[in-house]
C-alpha cells in the first residue's frame, strides 16, 4: 500500500480532480460545515490518512482556531502534503507525520474530532481503525468520516467504476494499475451499513448521515461517554 501511494504522490491531487469532476472540494466543505453545526469550535483535531492534507488545509480554514495533527503512512505523500501547507501559510497549525491509523502514537482522547476522507476502505483492519480513533477522541468528541463506500445499486456501482476507469486512462500513465486497485477498493470495501455497525460496536452514536451525489457518503459520529 505505501509502495502504491508513493507512486502515485505527484499526481493523486490531479487524478482526484478529474475522478470527481472536482467534486471532492465540495465534499469536504460540506463535511464540514456539518461538524460545524454539532461542534463550532473543535481546537484539537485529527486528520488520518491525511495524504497530500487536503482535508487537513481546509479544516484549518474553516475552524481558525484549530490545530491540526495529520498522520500518513506515506511519507511521499506527506512531503506534497506539507509543500501545500507551507504554501496556503498554516504551518503553525497544521503538523503533518508519518503514522498507522491502526496504532496510533496519541494519548488517550487527545482530540476533539478526528476526519478522515476516502481512506478508511484502505485500512487493512476498519474495526481496529475505528478502536483507535474511540481511544484518542475524548468523550463526546466528533469523528468525520467522507468514503466511497459499496453500494447495493449496481447501476451506480458500474457508472463509477467505468468513470474512474476512463480517467485512469486518460491520465494515469503509468500508474494505471495502481489505480485499478483503488477503483477495485470501492467495490470490495464494506457498505455504508456496516460501516456504521462497525462504528457503533467501537463506541460512537451517528449523529448524521448522508449522501454526496453522485457516490460519496459522509457519516458524523459522536465518541460515546462512559459512564
Amino acid at each position: 500500500m505505501r509502495g502504491m501511494f508513493t507512486r502515485i504522490a505527484g499526481m493523486y491531487d490531479r487524478l482526484n480532480r478529474a475522478q470527481s469532476l472536482g467534486l471532492d472540494v465540495v465534499w469536504r466543505k460540506r463535511a464540514l460545515a456539518c461538524l460545524a453545526r454539532t461542534s463550532p469550535s473543535p481546537r484539537r483535531v485529527l486528520d488520518l490518512a491525511t495524504g497530500t492534507a487536503d482535508f487537513a488545509i481546509a479544516c484549518a480554514r474553516r475552524f481558525p482556531d484549530a490545530h491540526v495533527t495529520g498522520v500518513d503512512l506515506t511519507p511521499a505523500m506527506l512531503e506534497v502534503g506539507r509543500r501545500k501547507v507551507e504554501a496556503a501559510g498554516l504551518s503553525g497549525r497544521i503538523v503533518l507525520g508519518e503514522g498507522d491509523a491502526c496504532a496510533l502514537a496519541c494519548a488517550k482522547g487527545s482530540f476533539d474530532a478526528v476526519l478522515c476522507a476516502f481512506g478508511f476502505r484502505n485500512f487493512p483492519d476498519r474495526a481496529r481503525a475505528l478502536r483507535e480513533v474511540s481511544r484518542v477522541l475524548k468523550p463526546g468528541g466528533h469523528l468525520l468520516v467522507l468514503e466511497l463506500f459499496r453500494t447495493r445499486f449496481r447501476v451506480l456501482a458500474m457508472a463509477t467504476a467505468a468513470w474512474m476507469a476512463c480517467v485512469a486512462r486518460l491520465f494515469a500513465g503509468r500508474a494505471r494499475e495502481d489505480y485499478a486497485y483503488l477503483r477495485a477498493s470501492i467495490g470490495e470495501t464494506c457498505t455504508a451499513a456496516t460501516f456504521g455497525e462497525l462504528a457503533a460496536a467501537a463506541g460512537f452514536s451517528p449523529v448524521q448521515r448522508f449522501f454526496l451525489f453522485p457516490a460519496c457518503s459522509c457519516f458524523l459520529f459522536r465518541r460515546n461517554v462512559i459512564k
